[in-house]
């Protein structure tokens, strides 16, 4: 598998899926590689190739949570359908395909529905927010019970600081910034609410996982690291619709989240908690900036511009949490 394009691992695989290639275009992913191909019978299909860091994410969690997914009719609707996820050669959502297929794990095809990313402009009508806070509710009120249990400081925080103190980390925090993170993220430990059996929670919503259909209809993407959210909850979900403004700008307001999160105790028929939710925000922003520092020592020289000004947006989102928190 090693040494082969995109372009020609794609046509490999539709191939031996029965359905041979016309085009191939690129559609975006921040470290995923994303593509929208069409087959020669005039089929549209969406494939991701992953990240080919294992060590980063678990195709094989992941897997089985996108089977959940699918064998749970109040998710099926919430997300595009997928036909092959490839794990050890096979495509484990079809257990009479025999065919062995030539790609790495976590490849995966699913269906192609005509749309784009949710965008900031979205956000501020009314319309996208009731949309955006219903779709979550939905989910979080689906039942669906994912394999594995997710706690976002030790899945992801420590888990990124750890692999991101092997490298020259100072390029991009010195040493005082690293002690202050280090002790807000012991205070949102502490302050996040515990789930002993744990809730399934996306864990990544960004609005690039959010697809704004052609008939206005929302759906979830990438399920990478969903899981039972065993440290914050349902609040976690909801706290990273802000997260994610601070490192990709234009950054949402705190009035309008406050708009948005009004339109959610709507959606969820309670008040729903202000303090887990921006403590949630605060371990979101964490998992970004030790991510940021870990990508920033994985990509070419021209990009690391990117990953620098990432790292410190991140840093500059908790000083503002910590002034909102009083923490």
């Amino acid at each position: 598998m090693t040494g082969r394009s995109d372009h020609a691992v794609l046509r490999q695989l539709f191939y031996d899926l029965g359905r041979p290639l016309a085009t191939i275009k690129k559609a975006g992913g921040q470290t995923n590689r994303n593509y929208a191909v069409v087959t020669e019978k005039g089929g549209k299909f969406f494939v991701r190739l992953p990240w080919e860091r294992g060590d980063v994410v678990d195709r094989t969690v992941e897997g089985k949570n996108i089977k959940a997914i699918f064998s749970n009719k109040r998710t099926a609707s919430l997300s595009p359908r997928v036909f092959a996820y490839v794990l050890g050669t096979r495509n484990i959502l079809n257990s009479k395909d025999k065919v062995r297929y030539q790609v790495p794990d976590g490849t995966m095809v699913s269906e192609y529905i005509e749309g784009r990313e949710f965008a900031p402009l979205d956000f501020q009508k009314s319309r996208y927010q009731d949309a955006l806070a219903n779709l979550l509710r939905r989910f979080h009120a689906s039942g669906i019970h994912f394999v594995n249990p997710y706690n976002v400081f030790r899945a992801e925080v420590r888990k990124y600081r750890a692999k991101a103190l092997r490298h020259p980390w100072k390029q991009l925090l010195d040493d005082t910034t690293a002690a202050q993170l280090k002790a807000i993220e012991r205070k949102a430990e502490q302050h996040l609410r515990a789930y002993e059996r744990g809730v399934s929670t996306h864990n990544d919503v960004i609005f690039q996982n959010i697809l704004v259909a052609k008939n206005g209809n929302l759906y979830l993407l990438d399920f990478e690291y969903a899981g039972l959210n065993t440290k914050g909850g349902i609040f976690y979900d909801l706290g990273y619709v802000l997260r994610d403004s601070f490192f990709n700008p234009p950054r949402m307001s705190v009035q309008m989240f406050e708009q948005f999160l009004l339109r959610a105790d709507k959606a969820y028929r309670r008040h729903l908690d202000r303090e887990q939710i921006y403590w949630s925000v605060v371990a979101a922003l964490l998992v970004g900036i030790w991510w940021g520092v870990l990508r920033y020592f994985s990509v070419s020289q021209k990009e690391r511009a990117y990953f620098c000004r990432y790292v410190q947006r991140g840093v500059r989102g908790v000083e503002e949490m910590k002034i909102l928190l009083k923490a």
